[in-house]
Formats: structure tokens, C-alpha cells, sequence
């Protein structure tokens, strides 16, 4: 089996920290800052999401797709007063900025790394988010909405559990971290993506780049997709398959009682007798073993049988329906 920073134990109970709240480093994270007088219009015909929906107090989530409409990544985008600042998997970043800027062609637009400028927090829990609330002047209510506060800026984040997500200057984020060091502590960086998979959040990582389509990974149930919004690439076969049938695959939450080796991305969910009918799209430490986020087969998740890095697994609730 592949080994992943998720590998790492958890230094204190999981529990505790989700319910006595943490802050979350979130040194994986990367940013992209796409700028421009062209910069929405460029975006619009590259991602799965209608820009429009991405404003100055809202934040979205869309897919980049290939041609034949598999995930090269996802992104959180955010408008900024500098364009757009484009949030993903920071192992993705030099491949998607390759891809993107094959298409600028003669379009004013201007796309750039800028990770090494900028740093991303998670805070998880209601203790934490009054203390920011404190400190920031107010916090985003409501499914995906921001805020922003000088350069901070204080995503709302899907879920049962409260949590947000900071991006600042990273001398500016240290400060804040300081500042709210008095509440909790840092927590390490599994616990947020533990947040992530019980949302039902899809994630693209390395292991799993090319790999799906957005339906397969329920992308369109968690406002990832706009079926309206016109061209992109792969968007034939993303709207064939929301116009003319179900998706052969979707995206389960699943538990398994691994107490360490937590599966990778792309390992594979199988039966009893070793037939494959899924993959691992994220994985992390859980109370209870390992929870994550699988790709099956339809029909496959109604098995008795299944198995993850040769462990019992079984189905667990999403906070969505699969039939949207």
C-alpha cells in the first residue's frame, strides 16, 4: 500500500478535538491566482461551476475537467481583488498551471503560484470560531459564504460540524494563529480532511488525477457542477450522463477498523474474494478505525463482503442523497 501524509497518528483523542474544536495547518492546500480583465470569462470555459456564482461574499467549488470529462482537479475558487484565487491540492498545482496556461491563447489573463504568499487554516468547532469571531470583526454564515477582513479571508465550510477556512498572508495567518492559540491548540492535518469525508467533500490527489468524473464523485450534489452554464472541457459527457442516464459509479462514506495504514487515495475497495469494485478517493483517522470516501461500482456498495487494505468495511451515511 501507498503511503500518504494521512499516515500519521493523531496525537490525541479524535474525539476530543471534535468537539472541543482545533486549528488545522493545512500545508497541502496550494493557491493559483488567475488575474486579468479576462480572468472570469477565461475561468467560465475551464470549469465545471458557474463563475458567476463565485462573489465577493460567496466562494464555489468546481471541477477541471480533460476532454474526455475525468477530474485533473478541484478547485475552491474565491474572488479576490485581484481576480480569483483558485484553492486545490498543492502536489496538483504545476500540472494544472500547465494546463490552464495551454489555454490563454490571446486571452488577457495571467495565472501564478502563489502557495509561497499565502496560508491556509482550518478551525473546526464553535469554541475556536467565537474566538475568531473576535478577532476577525464577523464569520460567514450559511452554505459557502466568506468573508473577508483586510487580506483575511473566512470561508464557511459544507458539513454538520462547524468549521471554516482561513487564507491570508502568511505572516498575517501566524499572527492569528497566535492570537488564537489560547483557545485550542494545532491539531494535526488529518482532522480536517476526517471533517471533509463526514461532509461527503470529494477530493483529486495525485493517486486519483484522470480518474473520475465529476457525477462519480457526487461533484454535482455538493455544488460543484452547473448543468446550464455552457461549454468546458469534457462538458459532452458530464451533461450525457446527467441528461440520458445514472452514473455507473458513485461516491461512498465507508468505515473500516484500521487503527493505522490508513488506505490512499486510489487504493482499491474490494470483496471477499479480492474483485475490485472501487477505489479509495480519501481516507483518515476516525475514532472508531478509518473513514473515507470510495468510488464504487453500482450494486457493489449493497455487499456484504467489502474490504479496504484487506479489512472489513461498511457503508456509512453521507449527509446528502445520492439521488439528488
Amino acid at each position: 500500500m501507498s503511503t500518504t501524509a494521512f499516515d500519521a497518528p493523531l496525537d490525541s483523542s479524535i474525539t476530543e478535538r471534535l468537539q472541543d474544536g482545533a486549528m488545522v495547518p493545512l500545508p497541502s492546500l496550494g493557491l493559483l491566482q488567475v488575474s486579468g480583465d479576462d480572468a472570469r470569462s477565461f475561468l467560465q470555459a475551464q470549469l465545471t461551476q458557474d463563475i458567476a456564482t463565485a462573489t465577493d461574499s460567496r466562494w464555489t467549488l468546481a471541477g477541471y475537467c480533460n476532454p474526455k470529462g475525468r477530474l485533473f482537479g478541484l478547485f475552491t475558487v474565491i474572488q479576490s481583488d485581484a481576480g480569483f484565487l483558485l484553492v486545490t491540492r498543492r502536489e496538483l498545482l504545476e500540472n494544472l498551471l500547465k494546463r490552464l496556461r495551454m489555454f490563454v491563447l490571446r486571452s488577457k489573463v495571467s495565472i501564478d503560484d502563489v502557495s509561497d504568499n499565502y496560508r491556509c487554516l482550518g478551525i473546526v468547532g464553535d469554541g475556536p470560531l467565537q474566538r475568531l469571531e473576535e478577532t476577525a470583526g464577523s464569520t460567514p454564515e450559511g452554505p459557502f459564504s466568506m468573508h473577508q477582513a483586510g487580506d483575511l479571508l473566512v470561508l464557511n465550510q459544507p458539513g454538520e460540524l462547524p468549521r471554516k477556512l482561513l487564507i491570508a498572508p502568511t505572516e498575517q495567518l501566524e499572527e492569528l494563529q497566535q492570537a488564537l492559540q489560547g483557545t485550542v491548540g494545532n491539531a494535526p492535518e488529518q482532522l480536517w480532511w476526517l471533517t471533509e469525508i463526514r461532509a461527503g467533500i470529494p477530493a483529486v490527489t495525485e493517486g486519483t488525477r484522470e480518474s473520475f468524473v465529476p457525477q462519480q464523485v457526487n461533484l454535482e450534489l455538493v455544488g460543484g457542477v452547473d448543468f446550464e452554464k455552457g461549454c468546458y472541457p469534457g462538458q459532452e459527457i458530464v451533461a450525457r450522463m446527467h441528461y440520458l442516464g445514472k452514473p455507473s459509479r458513485r461516491m461512498y462514506r465507508m468505515l473500516a477498523p484500521l487503527a493505522s495504514d490508513v488506505p490512499a487515495p486510489g487504493d482499491k475497495v474490494t470483496d471477499g474474494a479480492g474483485t475490485s469494485g472501487g477505489e479509495v478517493v480519501l481516507a483518515a483517522p476516525g475514532p472508531d478505525g478509518t473513514e473515507l470516501l470510495a468510488v464504487l461500482k453500482t450494486g457493489f456498495q449493497d455487499r456484504q463482503d467489502l474490504q479496504v487494505a484487506l479489512a472489513p468495511a461498511e457503508i456509512a451515511p453521507l449527509p446528502y442523497d445520492l439521488e439528488g
